[in-house]
């Protein structure tokens, strides 16, 4: 018969192993989070959107672009289109991946229109690349270079 330590140890391990381990599924995910950009011509109009009428939570500031918090790993940010040049006018969907390089490598081999060199953004500081699908949706596959960005995003 087990004592009630023992007991203890058991579901403490239990619950540890359970809370801790990835499924098979989290382990092949390519991307640990999503930002939609939303470009604004009135960037004070989208500022007062996201925080007064969606009512989301800022969690980075550029200056440019601010990103707010959906839930856990999405989120929905605005770039003030002006600053712009590859996206502007559109609505960007990014990913965020932690081997930006391999991406790259994978994506330039696959059938994606308007690929762009890799871009390092230092004032974020983020690498990332560009590219269209067929009918014109804009993407971005992104990887955050400071630790606090990467565990955020």
């Amino acid at each position: 018969m087990k004592t009630k330590p023992q007991i203890l140890l058991i579901v403490f391990i239990t619950i540890m192993t359970c809370c801790t381990q990835k499924t098979e599924k989290e382990k092949n995910m390519k991307y640990s989070s999503s930002i939609t950009f939303l470009y604004y011509k009135d960037f004070k109009y989208g500022i007062d959107f996201m925080e007064n009428t969606l009512q989301l939570d800022l969690v980075m500031d550029q200056g440019f672009a601010r990103v707010y918090q959906v839930n856990e790993k999405a989120f929905l940010g605005i770039v003030e289109e002006k600053d712009s040049t590859d996206v502007a006018g559109s609505t960007l969907f990014s990913l965020t991946t932690n081997n930006v390089d391999e991406e790259y490598k994978r994506v330039g081999q696959l059938n994606v229109y308007n690929l762009t060199e890799m871009k390092h953004f230092e004032s974020i500081p983020l690498r990332s690349f560009f590219f269209d699908d067929a009918e014109g949706h804009k993407f971005e596959i992104q990887q955050f270079i400071k630790e606090e960005d990467v565990l955020m995003f």
